[in-house]
């Protein structure tokens, strides 16, 4: 079982790799900063936002729905919710 953030991690190097994406390409590709990808990519961000998700998905060609369909997201284990107040 996975967390979101090992499963996010988990389907990024992968892609990373494929396409000889650094962190830094990575960032420009997705317009986010590159301390944000980097945190993400090393695990450091437990719940990376939708939208980052998104960008970081359109770098790689890829829509919300076809990177978060792969089977490492199938393994993420039920957490409790935290609401924010």
């Amino acid at each position: 079982m996975h967390t979101m953030q090992e499963a996010v991690r988990q389907r990024i190097l992968p892609l990373m790799a494929e396409k000889n994406y650094s962190i830094s390409e990575l960032a420009r590709r997705s317009n986010l900063r590159q301390s944000t990808v980097n945190d993400i990519v090393k695990g450091k961000v437990k719940n990376p936002s939708m939208q980052a998700m998104l960008q970081i998905a359109k770098a790689f060609n890829l829509t919300l729905g076809e990177f978060t369909t792969h089977e490492v997201f199938l393994q993420i284990e039920d957490q409790p919710m935290k609401m924010n107040r």
